[in-house]
């Protein structure tokens, strides 16, 4: 993939838009975290215009209240810089919410900033989102910028580095354009969408074979996550996405008794390259993945991996990856897993959960 612009050294040569775009915060019942990730907007070295805040509306009467902090919170907070609240009148879930929010703000602004309502950004999140913003606008091939640090432990990562080229991306502290956003098209999609059919045809690579463990249980669980389905659309349609080496913004979520997702104590990996300091200021030369996140897994490592990750197939899925599969080797050890986990298949059947 070759680059489309000439990219500067650095993100201090790039000059401000006339016009910033805006914060956009989902909220629901979190008052605590939201107060931290306020105070923290409120500190940033290059202020936004404004905040535009969905917030979801209640599951049960009990989240009445802690709505109502929230939007109190929001409201107060708009005598230091403006918020615009959008309340719903009846409970989205996060991805529907999250979904729609995006679709209404990109009908009046071709970019935003985004923020859930457990993300702490430092000082220079804001200003290094506008100014990666405006570097990738015109390089359509480029699906998001963003503040959250994902990649494999072993990844080679140039000297001096302060981002990478990545076909992977975490929703805490993003950049978005809307061209982009619709070009995706996941408000006319549901929340099962994948564009390769099952998790077992998406492209395995070091970087998204988590993504298709993740696809994996939301298609047995039948569950959601705008993250995972914008990923696999962004990798159906060839786009990359730039995320930093460090983490410029902070998650405090994990373990809150209000989260849906992260309901455990926090996990070694979620902060664990997060710095509030860090400036990042150097960008990548070109738009190409590096050899190690452009190599495919091969098959041996592929079934290996889903083994370690305790997944199983379904008939279907077998026959697939027998087919594609290249080596004797590689048929052999996938048949072995697939009769020893054949058993998970048959008691799901029997339960009547997809299989």
């Amino acid at each position: 993939m070759a680059s489309c612009v000439t990219i500067p050294e650095s993100l201090d040569d790039v000059e401000l838009p006339k016009e910033l775009p805006p914060i956009v915060v989902t909220a629901f019942a979190r008052s605590d975290l939201l107060e931290q990730v306020l105070t923290a907007i409120g500190q940033q070295s290059l202020l936004p215009p404004k905040i535009i805040a969905f917030v979801d509306g209640a599951r049960k009467p009990e989240d009445q209240p802690l709505i109502k902090n929230c939007v109190s919170l929001l409201e107060d907070f708009a005598k230091i810089i403006p918020v615009h609240v959008v309340q719903r009148e009846h409970n989205l879930g996060c991805d529907q919410n999250v979904i729609l929010g995006f679709t209404e703000v990109f009908s009046d602004y071709d970019s935003i900033v985004y923020l859930e309502d457990d993300d702490v950004p430092n000082a220079y999140f804001y200003d290094r989102m506008c100014r990666l913003l405006e570097v990738y606008r015109d390089c359509k091939q480029v699906c998001s910028v963003s503040s959250y640090a994902t990649y494999p432990e072993n990844l080679n990562i140039p000297e001096n580095a302060d981002f990478i080229v990545s076909n992977r991306v975490f929703s805490w502290g993003i950049g978005l354009w809307a061209d982009r956003w619709q070009e995706m098209d996941l408000a006319n999609h549901s929340g099962q969408y994948n564009p390769f059919g099952h998790f077992y045809h998406v492209p395995a690579t070091s970087q998204t074979k988590m993504t298709i463990i993740n696809q994996f249980w939301l298609e047995k669980n039948l569950k959601t996550d705008w993250v995972i389905t914008f990923t696999l659309a962004a990798l159906y349609h060839h786009k990359v996405h730039i995320v930093p080496v460090k983490s410029f913004a902070l998650n405090i979520g994990f373990g809150h008794p209000e989260s849906e997702t992260y309901k455990g104590e926090e996990q070694a990996w979620v902060n664990a390259k997060y710095d509030k300091k860090f400036y990042p200021n150097s960008l990548p030369a070109s738009l190409e993945l590096s050899n190690q996140l452009k190599q495919s897994l091969s098959d041996l490592e592929i079934i290996q991996y889903f083994w370690d990750k305790g997944i199983w197939l379904t008939p279907l899925a077998f026959l697939h990856l027998f087919k594609v599969s290249s080596s004797l080797s590689s048929k052999i050890l996938l048949l072995k897993f697939f009769i020893k986990r054949f058993n998970r298949v048959v008691q799901r059947w029997r339960s009547k959960l997809p299989a």
